[in-house]
Formats: C-alpha cells, sequence, structure tokens
C-alpha cells in the first residue's frame, strides 16, 4: 500500500491538482494499493490556517507517507508578503526533514521527446545556514559551495536509470571544470560513471550549455549538473517547450526506503500565480508530469504499468486538444484546466485496479 500526503499549497496549488487528485481517488476507490490523506497545510495558507509555513499535523502526515503530492508554494490572494515573508522555506525545510537531496525534474517538449535535469537539490549551492556568512554591508557575504563525492556519485546513478530510457540521445554532463574545484570532482565523477554504466556522457561547460539548449534544434535527453545550474538550465528548457507549466518536478531520496516516512515529493515545477487563482485557466500538464512520476517511483503502483497510462493519455491530450492560454497564439481557441482534465480522465476512464 502507497500512502500518499497530499499538499496543495499556496496560490493554484489546489486546483492545479485537482485532475491528478481525481484520478488517485477514483484508483483508490477502485481498490488500487494507494491511499491518500489530507488536504493538509503547508506554505502561506497553512500560515493563514495556523501561524506556521509547515505545521505539526502536515510534519506528521508525511511521516506516516510514503509520498507526497504537492501544489505550489508560495503566494497567495489576500497575503501580504510582509505578513508571510518565505513560505517557499516550507519546501526547503521538508527537503531537508526527510533527506530528499536529489531533484530529477521532467520537461515535456510538445511535438519532441522528454529532457530530463537531474541535479543535487541540498548541499553545494544549496547548503544550509551553517555555509552562509550574511553581509551587514561592510563585511562581504559568503556562500561556500561543498560537494561530497559520495552526493556526487548518487546524481549520476539517477542520471544513468534516466539516461537508459532514451537509448542514442545526446546525454550531457554540465560543470564549470575551468573554475571549480566542486566541477572537477563532477567531471571525474561523469568519466568515471560513463565507464562504468556505459552511457556516454559528454562533458559541456555550463555557459556553453545555455548556448546549446537555446540554439542547437536537438536537446539532450539528460542533463546532469549541479543544484544552481540545474536550476537554471531546466528554466532554459521549459522556455523551449514553451511554458514552465510543461515542467514536472521530483525531489527524492536515493536510498527508497519505503516504510519509513516519505521518499520521494512530487510537484508541478511552475510557481503559486496568485494572480491566476480562481480562473480555471491554468495548464496542468506539470501536475500531470509529476503523477506520472509519482506511478513510477512506488514499487506497489508501478506495477500497474500505471505511469505509461497516465503519459499516453496526457500526450494524447496535448497534441489533439487546443492549446492551454500560455501556449496558444493570439486570438487562438483554448481549452481550460476542467476540460484538458476531462480530456485525460476520459482516457484513464478504463484504468482501475
Amino acid at each position: 500500500m502507497t500512502t500518499i500526503a497530499l499538499l496543495p499549497g499556496d496560490g493554484i496549488g489546489a486546483e492545479i491538482l485537482d485532475g491528478p487528485v481525481a484520478f488517485l481517488r477514483r484508483l483508490e476507490a477502485d481498490g488500487a494499493p494507494v491511499r491518500l490523506t489530507g488536504p493538509w497545510p503547508y506554505g502561506t495558507t497553512g500560515w493563514a490556517e495556523t501561524g506556521s509555513t509547515l505545521p505539526s499535523q502536515t510534519v506528521q502526515a508525511c511521516r506516516a507517507a510514503d509520498v507526497i503530492l504537492s501544489g505550489a508554494v508560495g503566494s497567495h490572494p489576500g497575503i501580504t508578503a510582509d505578513q508571510c515573508p518565505n513560505p517557499e522555506a516550507a519546501l526547503i525545510e521538508l527537503r531537508h526533514l526527510f533527506d530528499l537531496r536529489i531533484s530529477v525534474r521532467t520537461v515535456r517538449l510538445p511535438g519532441d521527446e522528454d529532457v530530463i535535469i537531474v541535479r543535487n537539490i541540498t548541499g553545494g549551492a544549496y547548503a544550509g545556514p551553517d555555509r552562509r556568512i550574511e553581509s551587514d554591508g561592510v563585511r562581504a557575504a559568503e556562500d561556500r559551495l561543498v560537494l561530497d563525492p559520495v552526493r556526487v556519485q548518487e546524481v549520476f546513478d539517477i542520471a544513468v536509470e534516466h539516461a537508459r530510457a532514451y537509448p542514442g540521445r545526446r546525454v550531457i554532463s554540465v560543470d564549470k571544470a575551468s573554475v571549480f574545484a566542486t566541477s572537477r570532482l563532477w567531471r571525474r565523477t561523469a568519466h568515471a560513471t560513463a565507464a562504468a554504466s556505459g552511457v556516454p556522457f559528454v562533458d559541456v561547460n555550463v555557459d556553453r550549455a545555455a548556448y546549446e539548449l537555446v540554439k542547437y534544434e536537438q536537446l539532450p535527453s539528460v542533463i546532469v549538473t549541479e543544484g544552481l545550474f540545474g536550476d537554471i538550465l531546466s528554466d532554459i528548457v521549459c522556455a523551449r517547450a514553451g511554458s514552465p507549466a510543461l515542467c514536472g518536478s521530483a525531489t527524492i531520496n536515493p536510498d527508497r526506503s519505503f516504510g519509513h516516512g516519505v521518499t520521494a515529493l512530487f510537484e508541478p515545477a511552475h510557481g503559486s500565480s496568485p494572480h491566476r487563482t480562481g480562473s480555471r485557466r491554468s495548464n496542468p500538464t506539470g501536475a500531470w508530469l509529476a503523477v506520472a512520476d509519482l506511478l513510477a517511483w512506488c514499487p506497489d503502483l508501478a506495477a500497474l504499468d500505471l505511469h505509461h497510462r497516465v503519459r499516453a493519455a496526457l500526450d494524447q491530450v496535448v497534441d489533439t486538444a487546443p492549446p492551454t492560454y500560455d501556449l496558444a497564439a493570439a486570438d487562438e481557441p483554448t481549452i481550460d484546466l476542467d476540460a484538458f482534465n476531462q480530456r485525460i480522465l476520459d482516457a484513464l476512464a478504463a484504468v482501475t485496479a
């Protein structure tokens, strides 16, 4: 049995998950080995409800779950940044609490194959406050970037898993080895992993990688890189795809110790878009991508082949339905959130336990 803690979050977070949650609840009702708990508050809405961006009841629910399905966390209508200045800290705290140390982003390019970005999400440039010194306006600010060889190898091991799903496509390892000692470690690990796995990682400096992602027609299947580089490059890939809504995100603990608390958090990669909350116009592709990856991650659900069925339904709708507003040309007819979701749910109507 897979237990999923539902954390809708802020802004469009709840509505963007409507379709995927409806599908998961139908699976649950049909007897599939899945149980949803929540919704549990966190982020700005958690603060409004409890005074904390990560309430204790939400943490306890996550401790009792195998995975988290999250909406967006950030700004929310009616609550100012002065009232709740840093809601994203709740997401960062969850990552550290459950050691979700590797990020895997899936970007769907219409008419093309996915691009997968694999990076460390804790450590490196995303170190904790013990490796930062704030400036008081006189002394220098400092950020220490530290990478452990074991943790770097973990990132490459996950990248190999994804690269093998795309035989014949380019796989790149992005660094700045001419400048950073951490990048020289990264590059040595890329070469050792390529020799051991047979996956041909191509070394690309980060500035060159940014150029190629903008300029080259054919994108790589997998990009493996340090956290900050990957954060920037994944947005470039989303721009090539046409919208940040075409990205699903997973932050995972590669130990995969099911039965001992959360092993991964799945979410769409876009923000909370408070100005669009309630419009029912948002593009739910990233949420469906996140749920597809969740279904592939959890052994009980992976055995039902649900991941491939959800992706097939999503691809069918994206390829045949009118575009969502963020992908439409001027004056082009569009499809709204509810109609988009309904088409996917109709395509999945025969999927039961």
